[in-house]
């Protein structure tokens, strides 16, 4: 504590912090959170119920519903009284992903490593049938005759020949993923009364590779799918957990502080958010068993349909424009486990952000904290960005650490082994800090100078290229986007923009972040090269790129 002290005189001597800020009582509140963080946290508690006991939260699932009914009690269980559930709307049709198990039966036997997207057709009961290589046009299908039905079809193939090979009675389609990681994605713009039928398995590479190699010595493989995914008759309600600690003085206006409860249902959703949302629960009992006084209200989020292009806070920012000039500020957790290292802050913002974050600076050497001033806030491919369009100051704190984000971002080791503890903890401690000093400003977040003027090309919206991703390779092209419109295809790798090569996600990024909005992008469509032109002249760029499989 002695070092908190001298810092916050040291900044007090240098006119770093507002008076309010190093009151005895303020400081006294600062001791007690600090206290409280360094006792037996339940940060690892919660996230070990949230993606252990209840698993994975697709938005429209059973399971979604039960986070989010656990999450209003464990916010009331910390002693807050006014926890609820606030509907944000609906989807057509519901989706819970049972067990799933494939074999190659023959020549050998042999376990297969594979997933499936979300709101994507199961088997009903074990699936068995020879496997053959996909027709390259409908001649080929004509020539394969009635030896296509039951089958499993290796290969991509473009959406009028599955339509014909549906009909045929195909058993399904297996395509190969760019690598290990199996990353789930999905469209949940389905009716009920034209459900998938037909499943689509995505298999690691070397799986695939070995059934392809047998087929091409010509050796039949028998393959045995068991996939219970299942449908559920909507319209499903879906919601918003919100909860509010008390305020002494000015109860109407807002620190929001969350992230989002959805997750895809590949793995349990750990990362992406279940980190984020256990450190959000952490914060908020941290701040109610250390009964601190803030003057504004603080708002505990978990948002859910993050994932389907931020539906909840989108929702949420609608529904209450009463309240956009009352929030003071948005802190947002959803960078995955790794500790929070850094928030960004305006010229404005920066004499209130580092006096804030003052305690957090000098928190441990071991986790270093950077107030970074940058030219306008940007939104992206998370919840923030929600508010960020409605003028109000969102954040997406910085992160670092050991943790390797983009290996478990929406694929199969998204689970709880990959939480880091210590993070975990000390994240929990930052937000809790975080929303108190902002909470107990004399005033508001400035919002001079906010948002990056819109002629530099840099205010974003994400997930605004409508496609889903495999790192670089188009699983998906959604309807009436640009990349509908650009003749975009699944199967292309997009390998370069404007010219210059691109190596992963990050890098594809940030050159559409850059410069002016027409970009070319150019992508392998078999043995060519491609360019197609996308023109964001009358749109948001986003920080994800990739659509609704690349983003948060």
């Amino acid at each position: 504590m002695k070092r908190l002290a001298v810092c916050t005189l040291l900044l007090l001597a240098l006119g770093a912090l507002p008076q309010t800020l190093v009151a005895s009582e303020h400081s006294e509140a600062v001791d007690r959170i600090l206290a409280t963080a360094s006792e037996k946290s339940e940060v690892m508690d919660h996230l070990d119920f949230l993606v252990n006991r209840i698993g994975p939260r697709l938005t429209s699932s059973d399971e979604l519903q039960h986070a989010c009914e656990w999450a209003r009690d464990r916010f009331a269980s910390f002693g807050i009284d006014n926890a609820h559930l606030e509907e944000w709307g609906t989807f057509p049709v519901g989706f819970n992903r049972g067990p799933a198990s494939g074999w190659m039966i023959t020549p050998e036997a042999k376990a297969l490593h594979f997933g499936t997207n979300s709101w994507t057709a199961g088997t009903q009961g074990r699936q068995r049938g020879p496997a053959l290589m996909a027709p390259e046009d409908e001649t080929k299908i004509d020539e394969m005759g009635p030896s296509v039905h039951g089958a499993w079809i290796l290969g991509r193939v473009n959406r009028d020949l599955r339509e014909k090979l549906i009909a045929l009675g195909v058993a399904g389609f297996v395509t190969p993923t760019r690598n290990d990681l199996i990353v789930t994605s999905g469209n949940y713009r389905i009716d009920w009364d034209d459900l998938p039928t037909t499943p689509i398995i995505n298999m690691v590479p070397d799986d695939y590779n070995a059934i392809t190699a047998l087929l091409g010595e010509g050796k039949p493989v028998e393959l045995e799918f068991d996939i219970r995914n299942y449908f559920v008759k909507g319209p499903v309600h879906l919601y918003n957990v919100i909860a509010d600690t008390p305020a002494t003085e000015n109860p109407e206006e807002y620190v929001i502080v969350g992230g989002h409860i959805d997750s895809w249902d590949g793995a349990t959703g750990t990362t992406d958010n279940g980190t984020g949302c256990a450190t959000t629960l952490e914060a908020a009992r941290i701040l109610m068993a250390s009964d601190v006084k803030p003057k504004r209200t603080i708002r505990f989020m978990l948002w859910s349909g993050e994932e389907q292009g931020l539906l909840g806070s989108r929702a949420y920012v609608e529904a209450h424009p009463e309240l956009m000039d009352k929030i003071s500020a948005v802190l947002v957790h959803d960078g995955g486990t790794n500790y929070l290292s850094g928030i960004n802050s305006t010229e404005a913002m920066l004499p209130d952000l580092e006096g804030v974050f003052a305690p957090v600076v000098s928190l441990d050497p071991e986790y270093p904290f950077e107030v970074r001033k940058v030219d306008g806030l940007r939104g992206g491919g998370s919840d923030h960005a929600s508010f960020l369009g409605k003028g109000v100051p969102g954040f997406f704190w910085n992160q670092a650490g050991s943790a390797n984000y983009t290996h478990t971002h929406h694929t199969q080791w998204d689970t709880y082994d990959s939480a880091i503890p210590e993070y975990q903890r000390h994240s929990s401690t930052v937000i809790a800090l975080g929303a108190y000093g902002i909470a107990n400003l004399d005033h508001l977040l400035s919002r001079e100078k906010m948002i990056v003027p819109r002629a530099q090309g840099n205010r974003f919206r994400g997930r605004i290229m409508g496609v889903n991703l495999d790192e670089l390779t188009v699983d998906e092209v959604m309807e009436g986007t640009l990349a509908e419109k650009n003749k975009m295809m699944a199967g292309d790798v997009i390998i370069k923009v404007d010219g210059k090569p691109i190596k992963d996600r990050e890098a594809l990024r940030d050159a559409i972040r850059a410069g002016e909005p027409k970009k070319t992008i150019t992508v392998r469509r078999g043995n060519k090269e491609i360019d197609l032109i996308f023109d964001w002249s009358d749109q948001e760029r986003g920080r994800n790129a990739g659509g609704q499989g690349g983003g948060r």
